[in-house]
């Protein structure tokens, strides 16, 4: 992503992580549109690696915190004093070295490495965001209801945070004041759909319980059971689909449709819909434009039936 056209701001660096380039294409894309409709800048971290959002630390406590380190270090070597991540896992990892590494001894140890590797030094001031938040507080709730010219009347939506986004400490300590988020009640996911058009159903009590990513290559039937748990839930709310934040939860609970249908009845399944396909939709791009044909889950089939071209 790069600054959105008209805009003369530089934006905060934006960092994809593996998932992005790769089986999240469609909510890279689909955040492209979004952004630019908003009009919200962001630049690309240039030779980006991956955050090491997933058992590194158990293996090296040290190289969990260089890899994310990397990536903050060159963020701010662009001058860039905000990184703003799409990813939950990502944005975990981000923060957790943030945290860590206000430590200066630990910062020290932890430059040396990057050192090594011919990485710049990381200073340790740079705030880390999701997506969801960027657009959500530089953009406002107002804006986006503004930017809507085909709001999506009659979809109900289960909003689905996922167990990560509410973790990081920044999050933790700003308790839903002064405009940030509040992890016990994440609502900003709520209130964008809202502003697009939406139904959201209120009373979803899976909106951040762990989709089972982290259990799906060493426990598939647990894996499977929480994804399963996010569509029943979904199911008995009345929702047409499920809207995720995450590449990680939108793979994971796309991956077990199958095994979810076949253990747990197909009557529970709903298509899973990154936040930013919906809410391009809204803004006017076509069904194809919003890539929803490339979910696993097609949305685009629900959609298409309800008249959207």
């Amino acid at each position: 992503m790069t600054a959105a056209a008209g805009s003369t701001r530089s934006g905060p660096a934006y960092y994809p992580g593996c998932s992005l380039d790769g089986m999240g294409r469609p909510y890279e894309l689909s955040a492209q549109a979004v952004l630019h409709r908003l009009g919200l800048p962001l630049e690309r971290i240039v030779e980006y690696n991956c955050c090491g959002a997933t058992e590194v630390k158990n293996i090296s406590p040290d190289l969990s915190l260089v890899l994310p380190a990397r990536n903050l270090a060159l963020a701010e070597a662009m001058g860039r004093s905000e990184v703003v991540a799409a990813c939950n896992g990502c944005l975990y990892s981000l923060a957790r070295a943030n945290e860590a590494l206000v430590d200066p001894a630990a910062r020290e140890r932890i430059n040396a490495r990057l050192r090594e590797g011919g990485a710049p030094p990381y200073g340790g001031a740079t705030e880390v965001r999701h997506l969801l938040d960027y657009i959500y507080r530089s953009a406002g709730v107002d804006a986006v209801r503004a930017a809507v010219v085909r709001p999506l009347k009659g979809i109900v939506v289960a909003p689905y945070y996922g167990c990560m986004y509410t973790r990081p400490k920044q999050f933790t300590r700003a308790n839903g004041r002064d405009g940030h988020e509040d992890p016990q009640e994440p609502m900003f996911l709520d209130e964008l759909l809202a502003a697009c058009g939406a139904t959201v159903v209120r009373e979803y009590e899976a909106k951040t319980i762990c989709c089972g990513g982290g259990h799906a290559l060493s426990d598939l039937e647990v894996s499977v059971g929480f994804s399963a748990a996010i569509l029943h839930a979904a199911q008995r709310a009345g929702a047409d689909l499920v809207a995720t934040i995450c590449p990680l939860g939108q793979i994971n609970i796309e991956n077990h449709l199958e095994r979810i249908a076949a253990k747990y009845g197909p009557e529970i399944i709903r298509p899973a819909a990154y936040f930013t396909q919906l809410m391009a939709l809204a803004f006017g791009s076509t069904v194809r434009a919003a890539r929803l044909a490339d979910n696993f889950s097609r949305p685009d089939r629900l959609f298409r039936a309800r008249g959207y071209p």
